[in-house]
């Protein structure tokens, strides 16, 4: 690889990365109870980068933008659990859209490798199954790692530190047993919360890249 090519690569991974911090401060509020989650474009940028530069870019985009974040805004704890979270849903998708080329047995390489000639429209089929393939995949994981591990530890962290005794709570069933929530209770707060949520958000932010991703095409690369 040339040294033009690797120096190019970093300049779109450091871009990228600014712009999904960028995006993330564009903010909508989730409805009443769980305001308290907002949905972001900040993964626009990720997927534009899997499209552009591929997994391995894509993750340095990531953890850049997870570095940047966090010197800019400080490293309190409940922050620190909202942003590991925020780390495992850009993971996700690219997981996600991994899956989903396999499954439209797409063999395109990165737009930085090689730019197809025809410029395709994106077809209805495709919107259905991204749209559909990175929701689910987002929302399995985030609501599984809500539950066990990003709740307990959110709920028992100052300013809320909901925990009886005061401990912080790594895991949830520690969490239950030391709190005012029964597994039942638990369970429904968590899938109530965080299931709609990311369903919408993974929804909403894959049709954004997919009318974005006809046009990055022809942008000069």
């Amino acid at each position: 690889m040339s040294n033009y090519l690797r120096l190019k690569k970093m300049l779109y991974v450091v871009s990228l990365a600014a712009v999904s911090i960028v995006l993330a401060l564009i903010e909508i509020p989730w409805f009443p109870p769980f305001s308290f989650l907002k949905i972001d474009f900040s993964e626009v940028a990720i997927l534009v980068a899997l499209l552009v530069l591929g997994n391995k870019e894509t993750i340095m985009v990531v953890l850049l933008r997870t570095i940047a974040r966090r010197l800019f805004r400080g490293f309190e704890p409940a922050d620190l659990v909202g942003e590991m979270m925020a780390m495992f849903a850009s993971f996700s998708i690219i997981f996600a859209f991994n899956i989903v080329k396999k499954m439209l047995r797409d063999k395109s390489k990165p737009l930085m490798y090689e730019v197809a000639i025809d410029h395709k429209k994106t077809m209805l089929k495709e919107y259905i199954v991204y749209t559909a393939v990175i929701s689910i995949v987002l929302t399995i994981v985030l609501t599984t790692l809500n539950f066990f591990v990003a709740t307990p530890l959110f709920l028992t962290l100052p300013p809320i530190a909901l925990s009886e005794s005061g401990r912080v709570h790594f895991w949830a069933f520690t969490f239950i047993e030391d709190s005012f929530y029964t597994f039942n209770s638990y369970l429904t707060f968590v899938l109530t919360a965080y299931i709609p949520f990311n369903l919408v958000k993974g929804s909403v932010v894959t049709i954004v890249f997919l009318m974005l991703k006809p046009k990055i095409k022809y942008l000069e690369l």
